[in-house]
Protein backbone atom coordinates (compact mmCIF):
# COMPACT_ATOMS: atom_id res chain seq x y z
CA UNK A 1 0.00 0.00 0.00
CA UNK A 2 1.34 3.24 -0.57
CA UNK A 3 0.09 6.93 0.57
CA UNK A 4 1.01 10.26 -1.33
CA UNK A 5 0.19 13.94 -0.52
CA UNK A 6 -1.23 15.01 -3.87
CA UNK A 7 -3.23 18.72 -4.17
CA UNK A 8 -3.23 18.37 -0.45
CA UNK A 9 -5.33 15.39 -0.41
CA UNK A 10 -4.09 12.23 0.37
CA UNK A 11 -4.68 9.36 -2.18
CA UNK A 12 -4.26 5.26 -0.85
CA UNK A 13 -3.47 3.21 -3.73
CA UNK A 14 -2.93 -0.53 -3.35
CA UNK A 15 -0.39 -1.99 -6.41
CA UNK A 16 -2.45 -3.32 -8.66
CA UNK A 17 -6.33 -4.81 -9.10
CA UNK A 18 -7.21 -7.52 -10.65
CA UNK A 19 -9.78 -6.66 -12.71
CA UNK A 20 -11.24 -6.35 -16.83
CA UNK A 21 -9.71 -3.25 -17.30
CA UNK A 22 -6.13 -4.17 -15.63
CA UNK A 23 -6.02 -6.60 -18.57
CA UNK A 24 -5.61 -4.40 -21.22
CA UNK A 25 -2.70 -2.62 -19.55
CA UNK A 26 1.06 -4.26 -19.59
CA UNK A 27 4.09 -2.89 -17.20
CA UNK A 28 6.87 -1.94 -18.61
CA UNK A 29 8.87 -4.23 -17.08
CA UNK A 30 12.50 -2.69 -17.54
CA UNK A 31 11.96 -0.31 -15.04
CA UNK A 32 10.94 -0.84 -11.46
CA UNK A 33 7.34 -1.29 -10.10
CA UNK A 34 7.90 1.86 -8.05
CA UNK A 35 6.05 5.14 -8.10
CA UNK A 36 6.48 6.85 -11.62
CA UNK A 37 5.66 10.55 -10.89
CA UNK A 38 5.78 11.73 -14.58
CA UNK A 39 6.00 10.71 -18.37
CA UNK A 40 6.77 12.66 -20.96
CA UNK A 41 6.64 11.62 -24.72
CA UNK A 42 7.56 12.76 -28.48
CA UNK A 43 7.73 10.71 -31.52
CA UNK A 44 9.84 7.89 -30.57
CA UNK A 45 11.67 9.58 -27.11
CA UNK A 46 9.75 7.92 -23.88
CA UNK A 47 10.70 9.55 -20.71
CA UNK A 48 9.54 8.68 -17.30
CA UNK A 49 10.47 10.22 -14.03
CA UNK A 50 10.87 8.40 -11.01
CA UNK A 51 12.52 9.00 -7.40
CA UNK A 52 16.11 10.21 -8.20
CA UNK A 53 16.31 8.97 -11.80
CA UNK A 54 15.12 9.46 -14.84
CA UNK A 55 14.38 6.40 -17.55
CA UNK A 56 14.53 7.35 -21.40
CA UNK A 57 13.56 5.10 -24.59
CA UNK A 58 14.67 6.17 -27.95
CA UNK A 59 12.66 3.93 -30.05
CA UNK A 60 9.18 4.18 -28.90
CA UNK A 61 10.09 1.88 -26.26
CA UNK A 62 12.13 -0.83 -27.06
CA UNK A 63 14.78 0.06 -25.05
CA UNK A 64 15.77 2.03 -21.64
CA UNK A 65 17.89 3.26 -20.02
CA UNK A 66 18.20 4.48 -16.96
CA UNK A 67 20.03 7.66 -16.37
CA UNK A 68 22.81 8.52 -12.73
CA UNK A 69 21.07 10.11 -10.03
CA UNK A 70 19.89 13.64 -11.06
CA UNK A 71 21.10 15.14 -7.18
CA UNK A 72 21.76 14.39 -3.88
CA UNK A 73 18.48 14.59 -2.13
CA UNK A 74 16.21 14.71 -5.03
CA UNK A 75 13.13 12.53 -3.89
CA UNK A 76 11.18 12.78 -7.22
CA UNK A 77 11.13 14.34 -10.41
CA UNK A 78 7.91 15.73 -10.93
CA UNK A 79 7.81 16.99 -14.26
CA UNK A 80 9.90 16.61 -17.60
CA UNK A 81 10.98 17.42 -21.07
CA UNK A 82 13.02 16.73 -23.79
CA UNK A 83 14.44 18.80 -26.32
CA UNK A 84 16.74 18.47 -28.82
CA UNK A 85 17.88 15.55 -26.91
CA UNK A 86 18.94 17.72 -23.76
CA UNK A 87 16.58 16.29 -20.51
CA UNK A 88 15.06 18.90 -18.35
CA UNK A 89 14.15 17.28 -14.90
CA UNK A 90 11.61 19.34 -12.92
CA UNK A 91 11.74 18.56 -8.69
CA UNK A 92 9.93 19.06 -5.91
CA UNK A 93 12.25 21.66 -3.95
CA UNK A 94 14.99 21.73 -5.88
CA UNK A 95 14.47 23.12 -8.97
CA UNK A 96 15.26 22.15 -12.38
CA UNK A 97 18.25 20.04 -13.37
CA UNK A 98 19.50 19.50 -17.07
CA UNK A 99 21.36 16.60 -19.07
CA UNK A 100 22.83 16.83 -22.44
CA UNK A 101 24.12 12.91 -22.21
CA UNK A 102 20.38 11.51 -21.49
CA UNK A 103 21.41 11.15 -18.18
CA UNK A 104 25.03 9.86 -18.14
CA UNK A 105 25.13 13.62 -16.32
CA UNK A 106 23.49 15.94 -14.76
CA UNK A 107 23.79 19.92 -14.20
CA UNK A 108 21.57 22.13 -12.19
CA UNK A 109 19.66 24.75 -14.07
CA UNK A 110 18.53 26.90 -11.33
CA UNK A 111 19.97 30.53 -11.40
CA UNK A 112 17.93 32.83 -10.64
CA UNK A 113 15.32 30.17 -9.68
CA UNK A 114 14.49 31.07 -5.96
CA UNK A 115 11.78 31.85 -4.15
CA UNK A 116 10.65 29.90 -1.75
CA UNK A 117 11.37 29.86 1.99
CA UNK A 118 14.68 31.62 2.80
CA UNK A 119 14.94 31.67 -1.19
CA UNK A 120 15.69 28.39 -1.99
CA UNK A 121 14.86 26.71 -5.11
CA UNK A 122 10.93 26.35 -6.09
CA UNK A 123 9.34 23.32 -6.50
CA UNK A 124 8.37 22.65 -10.16
CA UNK A 125 4.55 20.80 -10.65
CA UNK A 126 4.60 21.76 -14.26
CA UNK A 127 6.53 22.48 -17.60
CA UNK A 128 6.95 22.95 -21.06
CA UNK A 129 8.83 24.40 -23.65
CA UNK A 130 7.12 26.73 -26.47
CA UNK A 131 9.86 28.03 -28.96
CA UNK A 132 12.82 28.73 -27.36
CA UNK A 133 11.16 29.74 -23.67
CA UNK A 134 11.23 26.95 -21.05
CA UNK A 135 8.37 27.60 -18.51
CA UNK A 136 7.39 26.21 -15.48
CA UNK A 137 4.54 25.93 -12.83
CA UNK A 138 5.75 26.15 -9.17
CA UNK A 139 3.48 25.39 -6.16
CA UNK A 140 3.69 28.62 -4.57
CA UNK A 141 5.77 30.57 -6.43
CA UNK A 142 3.70 31.13 -9.86
CA UNK A 143 4.80 31.32 -13.53
CA UNK A 144 8.64 31.15 -14.61
CA UNK A 145 10.12 31.40 -18.17
CA UNK A 146 13.63 30.77 -19.62
CA UNK A 147 15.27 31.50 -23.09
CA UNK A 148 16.82 28.10 -24.03
CA UNK A 149 18.57 29.92 -26.61
CA UNK A 150 21.23 31.70 -25.00
CA UNK A 151 23.35 31.76 -21.41
CA UNK A 152 20.31 33.36 -19.86
CA UNK A 153 18.50 33.14 -16.11
CA UNK A 154 14.99 31.89 -14.87
CA UNK A 155 13.08 34.99 -14.41
CA UNK A 156 8.97 35.60 -12.96
CA UNK A 157 6.76 35.48 -15.30
CA UNK A 158 4.06 37.58 -14.40
CA UNK A 159 1.38 37.68 -11.50
CA UNK A 160 -1.38 35.58 -11.32
CA UNK A 161 -3.81 38.57 -10.01
CA UNK A 162 -7.35 38.63 -8.27
CA UNK A 163 -7.05 35.12 -6.33
CA UNK A 164 -4.43 35.29 -3.75
CA UNK A 165 -4.53 31.29 -3.97
CA UNK A 166 -3.31 31.37 -7.52
CA UNK A 167 0.35 31.10 -7.21
CA UNK A 168 -0.22 27.40 -5.96
CA UNK A 169 0.07 26.23 -9.15
CA UNK A 170 -0.82 22.32 -10.39
CA UNK A 171 0.34 22.92 -14.07
CA UNK A 172 0.54 25.29 -17.11
CA UNK A 173 -0.68 24.35 -20.95
CA UNK A 174 -0.07 25.81 -24.08
CA UNK A 175 -2.11 26.71 -27.15
CA UNK A 176 -0.16 27.88 -30.43
CA UNK A 177 -0.54 31.53 -29.22
CA UNK A 178 -1.81 30.96 -25.33
CA UNK A 179 -1.05 29.77 -21.97
CA UNK A 180 -3.15 28.74 -19.49
CA UNK A 181 -2.20 28.57 -15.60
CA UNK A 182 -3.86 25.98 -13.44
CA UNK A 183 -3.84 26.40 -10.07
CA UNK A 184 -5.45 27.87 -6.25
CA UNK A 185 -8.59 27.20 -4.84
CA UNK A 186 -11.72 29.45 -5.91
CA UNK A 187 -12.36 28.00 -9.04
CA UNK A 188 -9.98 30.27 -11.55
CA UNK A 189 -7.86 29.87 -14.02
CA UNK A 190 -5.57 32.13 -16.01
CA UNK A 191 -4.52 32.58 -19.66
CA UNK A 192 -1.75 34.93 -21.01
CA UNK A 193 -1.59 35.26 -25.02
CA UNK A 194 1.67 36.08 -27.26
CA UNK A 195 2.58 39.90 -26.43
CA UNK A 196 0.14 40.66 -23.70
CA UNK A 197 2.22 42.61 -21.05
CA UNK A 198 0.45 40.24 -18.03
CA UNK A 199 -2.16 37.18 -17.20
CA UNK A 200 -6.34 37.82 -17.35
CA UNK A 201 -8.82 36.19 -15.03
CA UNK A 202 -11.28 33.83 -16.17
CA UNK A 203 -14.11 32.06 -13.85
CA UNK A 204 -14.98 28.42 -14.40
CA UNK A 205 -18.32 29.05 -12.56
CA UNK A 206 -18.50 31.61 -15.33
CA UNK A 207 -19.79 34.39 -12.46
CA UNK A 208 -17.11 34.36 -9.82
CA UNK A 209 -14.87 33.59 -7.44
CA UNK A 210 -15.83 29.62 -5.88
CA UNK A 211 -14.10 28.84 -2.79
CA UNK A 212 -12.78 24.91 -2.72
CA UNK A 213 -12.82 24.46 -6.89
CA UNK A 214 -9.28 23.63 -7.59
CA UNK A 215 -8.23 23.61 -11.50
CA UNK A 216 -5.74 20.70 -11.45
CA UNK A 217 -4.67 20.56 -15.10
CA UNK A 218 -5.55 21.74 -18.82
CA UNK A 219 -5.38 20.60 -22.45
CA UNK A 220 -5.90 22.17 -25.88
CA UNK A 221 -7.05 19.94 -28.35
CA UNK A 222 -6.28 22.00 -31.32
CA UNK A 223 -10.07 23.65 -30.97
CA UNK A 224 -10.74 23.95 -27.71
CA UNK A 225 -9.55 23.86 -23.81
CA UNK A 226 -10.56 21.65 -21.15
CA UNK A 227 -9.69 21.89 -17.47
CA UNK A 228 -9.61 19.09 -15.00
CA UNK A 229 -10.53 20.18 -11.13
CA UNK A 230 -11.91 18.63 -8.33
CA UNK A 231 -15.29 19.40 -9.01
CA UNK A 232 -14.93 18.06 -12.48
CA UNK A 233 -14.44 18.75 -15.99
CA UNK A 234 -15.07 21.93 -18.11
CA UNK A 235 -14.68 23.10 -21.49
CA UNK A 236 -14.32 26.28 -23.96
CA UNK A 237 -13.63 27.06 -27.21
CA UNK A 238 -11.03 29.96 -25.96
CA UNK A 239 -10.48 29.44 -22.71
CA UNK A 240 -12.45 32.58 -21.51
CA UNK A 241 -16.28 32.44 -20.21
CA UNK A 242 -18.48 30.82 -20.64
CA UNK A 243 -17.31 27.57 -19.23
CA UNK A 244 -19.26 24.35 -19.75
CA UNK A 245 -19.34 21.29 -17.19
CA UNK A 246 -18.43 18.07 -18.89
CA UNK A 247 -17.12 14.67 -18.60
CA UNK A 248 -18.36 11.94 -16.31
CA UNK A 249 -20.21 13.30 -12.59
CA UNK A 250 -17.94 11.41 -10.08
CA UNK A 251 -17.95 13.86 -7.61
CA UNK A 252 -14.67 14.99 -6.17
CA UNK A 253 -11.61 13.77 -8.13
CA UNK A 254 -7.93 13.42 -6.28
CA UNK A 255 -6.65 13.73 -9.26
CA UNK A 256 -6.68 14.73 -13.61
CA UNK A 257 -4.40 14.20 -16.27
CA UNK A 258 -4.93 14.73 -20.00
CA UNK A 259 -3.39 13.41 -23.14
CA UNK A 260 -4.24 14.09 -26.78
CA UNK A 261 -3.91 12.42 -30.04
CA UNK A 262 -4.94 14.95 -32.40
CA UNK A 263 -8.00 15.90 -30.98
CA UNK A 264 -8.77 12.98 -29.20
CA UNK A 265 -8.96 13.40 -25.63
CA UNK A 266 -7.85 11.04 -22.87
CA UNK A 267 -8.31 11.82 -19.37
CA UNK A 268 -7.36 9.81 -16.07
CA UNK A 269 -10.03 10.65 -13.55
CA UNK A 270 -8.87 9.67 -10.11
CA UNK A 271 -11.34 9.01 -7.42
CA UNK A 272 -11.15 7.53 -4.24
CA UNK A 273 -10.50 4.02 -4.54
CA UNK A 274 -9.12 3.80 -8.45
CA UNK A 275 -9.08 5.77 -11.59
CA UNK A 276 -11.00 6.23 -14.62
CA UNK A 277 -10.00 6.66 -17.92
CA UNK A 278 -12.24 8.01 -20.09
CA UNK A 279 -12.08 9.18 -23.84
CA UNK A 280 -12.95 12.01 -25.85
CA UNK A 281 -13.60 12.37 -29.98
CA UNK A 282 -14.84 15.93 -30.29
CA UNK A 283 -12.60 18.13 -27.98
CA UNK A 284 -14.08 17.16 -24.34
CA UNK A 285 -17.99 17.80 -25.72
CA UNK A 286 -18.62 14.01 -25.14
CA UNK A 287 -16.85 11.17 -23.25
CA UNK A 288 -16.77 7.45 -23.17
CA UNK A 289 -15.34 5.11 -20.03
CA UNK A 290 -12.23 3.13 -21.63
CA UNK A 291 -11.06 1.24 -18.35
CA UNK A 292 -11.89 1.75 -14.41
CA UNK A 293 -9.16 0.40 -12.59
CA UNK A 294 -10.18 -0.37 -8.73
CA UNK A 295 -7.06 0.48 -6.33
CA UNK A 296 -4.58 2.43 -8.93
CA UNK A 297 -3.30 5.89 -8.73
CA UNK A 298 -2.46 7.53 -12.08
CA UNK A 299 0.03 10.39 -12.25
CA UNK A 300 0.64 11.50 -15.71
CA UNK A 301 -0.52 9.98 -19.09
CA UNK A 302 1.10 10.58 -22.78
CA UNK A 303 0.57 8.89 -26.04
CA UNK A 304 3.18 7.47 -27.97
CA UNK A 305 3.30 7.04 -31.87
CA UNK A 306 -0.56 7.54 -31.80
CA UNK A 307 -1.55 3.50 -30.78
CA UNK A 308 0.15 3.43 -27.66
CA UNK A 309 -1.53 5.46 -23.87
CA UNK A 310 1.14 5.27 -21.15
CA UNK A 311 0.46 5.99 -17.28
CA UNK A 312 3.16 6.62 -14.45
CA UNK A 313 1.40 5.23 -11.76
CA UNK A 314 2.06 4.15 -8.07
CA UNK A 315 3.06 1.14 -9.56
CA UNK A 316 5.59 1.84 -12.63
CA UNK A 317 5.03 2.97 -16.28
CA UNK A 318 2.20 0.93 -18.11
CA UNK A 319 1.01 1.03 -21.17
CA UNK A 320 -1.93 -0.23 -23.85
CA UNK A 321 -2.83 -0.08 -27.26
CA UNK A 322 -5.42 2.70 -28.24
CA UNK A 323 -5.17 1.35 -32.10
CA UNK A 324 -8.66 0.49 -31.73
CA UNK A 325 -9.90 3.40 -30.27
CA UNK A 326 -11.46 5.15 -32.86
CA UNK A 327 -14.34 7.69 -34.26
CA UNK A 328 -18.18 5.91 -34.96
CA UNK A 329 -18.91 5.84 -38.01
CA UNK A 330 -16.06 7.69 -39.16
CA UNK A 331 -17.95 10.95 -38.34
CA UNK A 332 -16.46 14.48 -39.61
CA UNK A 333 -15.41 16.79 -36.40
CA UNK A 334 -14.47 19.23 -38.97
CA UNK A 335 -18.11 20.49 -40.62
CA UNK A 336 -19.26 22.08 -37.71
CA UNK A 337 -18.50 26.04 -38.86
CA UNK A 338 -19.23 29.35 -37.31
CA UNK A 339 -18.56 32.96 -37.80
CA UNK A 340 -20.17 36.17 -38.19
CA UNK A 341 -20.97 37.28 -42.17
CA UNK A 342 -20.00 41.25 -41.21
CA UNK A 343 -17.51 43.24 -39.82
CA UNK A 344 -16.44 43.73 -36.28
CA UNK A 345 -17.69 45.79 -33.86
CA UNK A 346 -21.44 45.33 -34.44
CA UNK A 347 -24.22 47.89 -33.63
CA UNK A 348 -28.47 46.91 -34.20
CA UNK A 349 -28.45 44.12 -35.91
CA UNK A 350 -25.92 40.52 -36.28
CA UNK A 351 -25.30 37.73 -39.16
CA UNK A 352 -24.28 34.96 -38.01
CA UNK A 353 -23.12 32.30 -40.53
CA UNK A 354 -22.94 28.25 -39.99
CA UNK A 355 -22.50 24.98 -41.57
CA UNK A 356 -23.36 21.92 -40.27
CA UNK A 357 -22.19 18.51 -41.14
CA UNK A 358 -25.60 16.84 -40.95
CA UNK A 359 -29.13 17.81 -41.05
CA UNK A 360 -30.47 18.63 -37.02
CA UNK A 361 -31.33 21.02 -34.43
CA UNK A 362 -29.04 24.15 -34.03
CA UNK A 363 -29.35 26.71 -31.49
CA UNK A 364 -27.34 29.96 -31.17
CA UNK A 365 -27.03 31.84 -27.81
CA UNK A 366 -25.53 34.91 -26.50
CA UNK A 367 -23.62 35.62 -22.93
CA UNK A 368 -22.32 38.57 -21.38
CA UNK A 369 -18.94 38.20 -19.92
CA UNK A 370 -20.50 37.17 -16.60
CA UNK A 371 -21.71 34.14 -18.48
CA UNK A 372 -26.01 35.39 -18.28
CA UNK A 373 -27.81 34.71 -21.68
CA UNK A 374 -28.90 37.16 -23.53
CA UNK A 375 -32.65 37.30 -24.86
CA UNK A 376 -33.06 36.09 -28.66
CA UNK A 377 -31.94 32.33 -28.17
CA UNK A 378 -32.21 30.86 -32.00
CA UNK A 379 -33.27 27.64 -31.59
CA UNK A 380 -34.30 26.03 -34.90
CA UNK A 381 -34.39 22.40 -37.27
CA UNK A 382 -31.43 22.62 -39.96
CA UNK A 383 -30.50 21.28 -43.49
CA UNK A 384 -26.86 20.05 -43.46
CA UNK A 385 -24.74 22.63 -45.29
CA UNK A 386 -24.20 25.99 -45.06
CA UNK A 387 -26.83 29.14 -43.29
CA UNK A 388 -27.26 32.85 -42.61
CA UNK A 389 -29.34 33.82 -39.84
CA UNK A 390 -30.28 37.30 -38.44
CA UNK A 391 -30.24 38.37 -34.91
CA UNK A 392 -31.08 41.24 -32.96
CA UNK A 393 -28.17 43.02 -30.83
CA UNK A 394 -30.30 46.45 -29.51
CA UNK A 395 -30.80 44.94 -25.96
CA UNK A 396 -27.11 44.64 -25.68
CA UNK A 397 -25.10 47.34 -23.99
CA UNK A 398 -21.87 48.24 -25.04
CA UNK A 399 -19.12 45.21 -24.23
CA UNK A 400 -17.98 41.70 -24.86
CA UNK A 401 -19.74 39.34 -25.67
CA UNK A 402 -19.83 35.65 -26.88
CA UNK A 403 -22.24 33.87 -29.04
CA UNK A 404 -22.33 29.70 -29.26
CA UNK A 405 -23.52 27.67 -31.57
CA UNK A 406 -25.03 24.23 -29.88
CA UNK A 407 -25.53 21.03 -32.60
CA UNK A 408 -25.29 17.25 -32.35
CA UNK A 409 -23.77 18.08 -29.10
CA UNK A 410 -20.41 20.14 -30.43
CA UNK A 411 -20.20 23.56 -29.63
CA UNK A 412 -18.55 26.70 -31.57
CA UNK A 413 -18.15 30.27 -30.32
CA UNK A 414 -17.43 33.40 -31.79
CA UNK A 415 -16.81 37.16 -29.58
CA UNK A 416 -18.84 39.76 -30.22
CA UNK A 417 -17.97 43.40 -29.73
CA UNK A 418 -21.07 45.56 -29.14
CA UNK A 419 -21.29 49.56 -29.96
CA UNK A 420 -23.82 51.94 -29.97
Amino acid sequence: MHAILRNGVIAIGLATAASPAAAQWTRVTALPATDMFSVFAKGDTIAAGADTAVYVSTNAGATWKRSAKVAPGVTGIVALWVRNGRIFAGTHGQGVFVSDDLGDTWLGFNQGLVGAIFDTQLAVVGMLVRGDSLYLATDGGGPWVRNLAGAGTWSRFGDLNGDTTAPIMNDITASDSRLLSSGGGNGTVFIRDRGDANWRLSFLSNVSFTAGLGPLTAAWTGHGWVVGSNGGLFRSPDAQEPWTPTGPRLGILLHVSFATRGRELFADLGIEGGSLISHSLDDGVTWQTLDTMFGTFIYKLAVVGGSELYASRLDGLWHRSIDTVSVPGDRDLGGLRFALAGPQPVRDDVRFRFELPEAGRASIEVFDVAGRRAPGRVDELWSAGPHDVSWSARDLGPGIYQARLTAGGRHEVVRLVRVR
